[in-house]
């Protein structure tokens, strides 16, 4: 027996499989859309956070770039601080659902410490809320977020240090709105936010330590300057004259383009031979000099008995010894 379909019912099935098939398409297309938006989001946040050395200027961007690339209704981030969460930035023409909202959050009063934001922050994982206007768990002021248009919510937790330190709030006026590929890329923008704020601090860990060498630089040159006696930094391996002090440069009668740059043994003004091999032996052997008396020939010829002390340091990226020397007595070459 052959089944006979009428013609009205086959159109029908046709109409049905197209308008399906027009669904489906247009669905994809939506989700393209949603996702290329949010692929420029990321693009550009990853950009910002190449160049943003400023916490609240890291976190305002964020928020506009979601909202203005992303197509966020309201994007929102609130930072932990102690038992607070003070809300940090925000952007989005949905922004008037925070004006009830309590800024800073005290995260142990029992109102909001169950709220999708609080749990995030204690828990340092990820929540969404797809369907906000049906959800149990929302907070007590869904009923403004709805009003705003606010259909879907995700939670994007930002850590600092190893520890949760923000969240990202994004809200959408979409049911559903935030799919599996689109938190995958939500994940990576949390990452790289993350990221962000650890370089902020790396960068100013870096600056405080170049201020703190700096200043303790010029503290050094300051006391090596008006040293009352003779200083000198010299590099070890070839045992040139780095620098002098001013008490040195009168003791020797030069200038400083006279002396820096020469061997420590080539200047009139200089340790005897056989105490200077004395001298860089114990330098070599113990990584410093203690007190040690060593003859020093004048410049008119006379020598000079002086106490030496030496220790090794990093002078300009140059591995080199800090030596000083302090007068005994005078005596006449030969005696």
């Amino acid at each position: 027996m052959i089944l006979v379909i009428p013609l009205a019912a086959l159109l029908v099935i046709a109409l049905v499989l197209l308008r399906r098939r027009g669904q489906d398409y247009r669905l994809a297309k939506i989700q393209a859309e949603r996702l290329r938006n949010f692929l420029l989001a990321l693009a550009r946040s990853n950009r910002m956070v190449l160049c943003e050395q400023r916490e609240e200027q890291l976190l305002q961007e964020s928020c506009r770039i979601c909202v203005e690339t992303g197509h966020a209704l309201l994007a929102c981030v609130y930072v932990r601080d102690g038992d607070l969460a003070h809300r940090a930035a925000m952007a989005g023409p949905a922004s008037r659902v925070l004006e009830n909202v309590p800024s800073p959050l005290p995260l142990q009063d029992p109102d909001v410490q169950d709220s999708y934001t609080v749990r995030v922050l204690n828990k340092g994982v990820r929540l969404v809320s797809n369907d906000y206007v049906l959800d149990g768990q929302a907070g007590r002021w869904r009923e403004e977020a709805v009003a705003q248009g606010i259909r879907a919510i995700a939670w994007i937790p930002l850590h600092r240090g190893g520890s949760v330190h923000a969240v990202l709030m994004l809200c959408a006026g979409e049911r559903g709105f935030f799919d599996e590929e689109l938190l995958k890329l939500l994940d990576e923008l949390g990452a790289d936010l993350s990221f962000a704020l650890d370089s902020i601090d790396i960068r100013n860990e870096a600056e405080l330590a170049r201020l703190e060498v700096e200043a303790g630089h010029k503290r050094f040159r300051t006391l090596f300057d008006a040293a009352p006696v003779p200083m000198a930094i010299v590099s070890i391996p070839d045992r040139r004259i780095r620098e002098a002090n001013a008490t040195l440069l009168r003791l020797s009668g030069l200038d400083k383009s006279q002396l820096l740059g020469t061997e420590t043994a080539s200047n009139a003004y200089a340790i005897l031979p056989e105490d200077r091999d004395l001298f860089y032996r114990i330098l070599s052997e113990t990584g410093h000099v203690r007190d040690l008396v060593l003859r020093i020939r004048q410049p008119d010829g006379r020598v000079q008995r002086s106490v030496f002390n030496a220790e090794q340091i990093n002078y300009s990226g140059q591995a080199c010894f800090l030596v000083t020397s302090a007068n005994v007595e005078f005596m006449h070459s030969g005696h």
